[in-house]
C-alpha cells in the first residue's frame, strides 16, 4: 500500500511540474484550435477492451500502438519594419492546431456499472496525459512568439527572416525534447493513472 501512495504522490509532482513549466509566456497569447477524433472499440469485458486497443490503437512514428495520441502543429507568423540600415520585428502571431485521437467504446451502456466506471476513471487519466502534450504546444508557441518579439534589429529583412526561422526552429526542437522527455517520465500516462485494464 506505501508503494502506491509513493507512485501516486510521484506522479503528482511529475504532473504539476509539467504543468508549471509549460505555463505561458507573458504577454504571448497563440490561437489555439482543438479537434478531437476518436475510434470505435466494442467489448463486454476489461479484456476484450484492451484487446480492441490494442488492435485499433493509434499507430505513432515509432512504429508502436498506442490508446491515444496527442499531436500539435505550431505556426509562426510575424512582420517587420525596415529602414535604410535596419530591418526589425513589429508585430508577431502564433497559433497551435491540436489533434486528440481516443478510444471510444461503443456499447459501454450495455456493460456492467463497475466496468464503465473502471472505464471512466481510465479515460479521465488518459485525458489528463494527454493535455500535458497539448500544453506542451501551447507552450512552443507562446515562447516562439515572446522570443520572435524580442529579437534584435538586423541589417536587412532577408537576415531577419532567416534568424527569426531558424529561432522558431530551435525553440521546436526543444519542445519536442521535453515532450520525449515528458512521455518517458510519465510512462506514457502509467503514472498518471492511464493504465487500463
Amino acid at each position: 500500500m506505501m508503494k502506491k501512495r509513493i507512485l501516486v504522490s510521484l506522479a503528482a509532482l511529475i504532473f504539476f511540474a509539467v504543468l508549471t513549466l509549460f505555463a505561458p509566456t507573458a504577454g504571448a497569447s497563440p490561437t489555439v484550435t482543438v479537434t478531437t477524433e476518436t475510434y470505435d472499440i466494442y467489448g463486454a469485458t476489461a479484456q476484450e477492451l484492451r484487446d480492441q486497443m490494442v488492435l485499433f490503437g493509434v499507430t505513432w512514428k515509432d512504429g508502436k500502438k498506442y490508446d491515444a495520441l496527442t499531436t500539435w502543429i505550431t505556426r509562426w507568423h510575424y512582420t517587420w519594419e525596415s529602414g535604410i540600415h535596419h530591418c526589425e520585428i513589429s508585430g508577431v502571431e502564433t497559433s497551435v492546431e491540436v489533434l486528440f485521437r481516443l478510444p471510444k467504446w461503443v456499447n459501454k451502456a450495455e456493460s456492467p456499472p463497475a466496468l464503465r466506471h473502471r472505464w471512466e476513471r481510465y479515460m479521465k487519466a488518459l485525458q489528463m496525459h494527454e493535455n500535458g502534450h497539448k500544453d506542451i504546444g501551447i507552450a512552443a508557441a507562446a515562447d516562439i512568439e515572446a522570443a520572435i518579439a524580442r529579437m534584435p534589429a538586423e541589417r536587412t529583412c532577408e537576415a531577419l527572416e532567416l534568424a527569426a526561422n531558424a529561432l522558431g526552429e530551435s525553440i521546436l526542437e526543444t519542445y519536442r525534447a521535453l515532450e520525449t522527455d515528458y512521455d518517458r517520465h510519465t510512462g506514457h500516462g502509467q503514472t498518471q493513472g492511464a493504465v487500463f485494464p
